[in-house]
């Protein structure tokens, strides 16, 4: 199936979108992102409570990201809902910028539950091993595609693909300086989606190497989503 421009219209999120985004990332993102889900499949023991406070954890970190950053959505146009979302951050190469604000952002906002910080510290880690500003060394600075999704039943019609090449068009034609545009992609149908707008993996983390104090493997729920890859579209 196709993109029906007539259904839908992609724009840029405002204020007032904030709270319907917040959810529409908690049902679409949060409970499907491999890892994530992954590591809440393993806590036998998650109360609901907890989970009220991991999507809180989250939903404050979207909310501070939100303050500097684009984002766009996706609207079906007979209801208004928000149906995808791509969710951006633009990040400054500490060559040429003493201070980036987007540091600040994770650091003021860190994680206070558990699991959330596992997450966000797996995460951290891959993206700290793919050194994208050494690989890219003249790029003052870089927009990432930190969360995009689709609502589930609105998928396999290219809303994703629709988001990214957005996205890329933004970043080219509208933002200064920017090298290149990356994403940390966590499933095989996200990454084949940002493989046709031209996005490459420069680094690939399989989840099944991830072992706890014990040996066990912690992500033993992933396949055939266990290969993460950290991809990359040079401008």
């Amino acid at each position: 199936m196709e993109l029906n421009n007539e259904l839908y219209t992609i724009e840029w999120a405002k204020q007032s979108h904030l709270s319907d985004l917040l959810s529409f990332f908690y049902e679409n993102f949060d409970k499907e992102e491999t890892m994530l889900k992954n590591l809440k499949s393993n806590c036998n023991s998650l109360t609901e409570e907890e989970e009220k406070l991991m999507r809180l954890d989250h939903e404050r970190l979207i909310r501070a990201i939100f303050t500097f950053s684009p984002c766009l959505i996706i609207l079906e146009n007979s209801s208004n809902k928000i149906i995808g979302a791509n969710l951006m951050i633009v990040s400054k190469n500490p060559k040429f910028n003493t201070s980036d604000g987007v540091s600040a952002v994770f650091s003021n906002n860190p994680p206070r539950t558990k699991l959330m910080k596992q997450y966000f510290n797996y995460l951290s880690e891959i993206s700290e091993k793919a050194h994208l500003f050494e690989k890219f060394p003249e790029a003052k600075a870089a927009v990432e595609f930190y969360a995009v999704a689709v609502d589930k039943n609105y998928r396999k019609i290219g809303l994703a693909k629709k988001l990214m090449a957005e996205g890329i068009s933004f970043a080219q034609n509208v933002l200064r300086d920017i090298g290149f545009i990356f994403g940390v992609y966590t499933s095989m149908y996200s990454k084949m989606a940002a493989e046709k707008l031209g996005l490459k993996s420069i680094m690939d983390v399989d989840l099944l190497t991830y072992k706890d104090a014990e040996g066990r493997t912690i992500f033993e729920n992933t396949p055939p989503h266990n290969i993460i890859s950290v991809m990359v579209l040079d401008l």
